[in-house]
């Protein structure tokens, strides 16, 4: 005998069990589909977000490329502008004495290093030690100088005795600084 509850049990076990595979086979795909999608969409994003870190990372690299040069630049003018020689040039006034050039050149040698001195964060260390010696190297002539000048010399006694013990030096220490801060700049540029 046909127990009918019995066969309507199994038939209805049978449709669920149909009816959860399909949803398997509809939901499992989907899923997949959509996990794919995600791990494409995050690699792209991350790889998009490292280039405009590199290219961040390599704007930032360029500017500080462009101070350092600029640095050096003006370490070189720095040099130049306090190189006795074109110092006095440009600082000698006709019917200046002694006492008021040396006072001048002094004081035109301490702000044009002040002006610069920021420039040393982008100069190497030997390199601003050139520059900062050739500097009290100047100040040192031009005080010697003016130590041996008597009370009533003129500007152009002050510039002969300069230029006296300039050309009694084996090497001018402003060439010396200037000839270290080319080379350190040919090696990194």
């Amino acid at each position: 005998m046909l127990n009918i509850g019995n066969y309507f049990e199994k038939l209805n076990y049978f449709c669920e069990k149909t009816y959860m595979l399909e949803i398997i086979k509809i939901i499992l795909p989907l899923f997949l589909v959509l996990l794919a999608i995600y791990l494409l969409l995050n690699k792209f994003f991350e790889r998009e977000r490292n280039i405009r870190v590199d290219e961040l990372k390599f704007a930032q690299k360029k500017e500080y490329v462009q101070l350092r040069m600029q640095a050096y630049e003006r370490a070189i003018l720095l040099l130049e502008r306090i190189d006795p020689n074109n110092l006095i040039m440009r600082v000698h006034r006709s019917g200046m004495n002694s006492v008021v050039l040396h006072s001048s050149l002094i004081k035109v040698i301490r702000d044009e290093y002040s002006h610069n001195m920021s420039q040393q964060i982008y100069i190497t260390v030997a390199g601003w030690n050139a520059l900062k010696k050739s500097k009290e190297e100047t100040v040192k002539v031009i005080n010697t100088a003016q130590s041996k000048m008597n009370k009533d010399a003129s500007g152009i006694d002050l510039s002969s005795a300069i230029f006296e013990i300039l050309s009694k030096m084996k090497k001018n220490y402003t060439e010396l600084a200037s000839e270290q801060l080319k080379n350190e700049f040919q090696r990194y540029f």
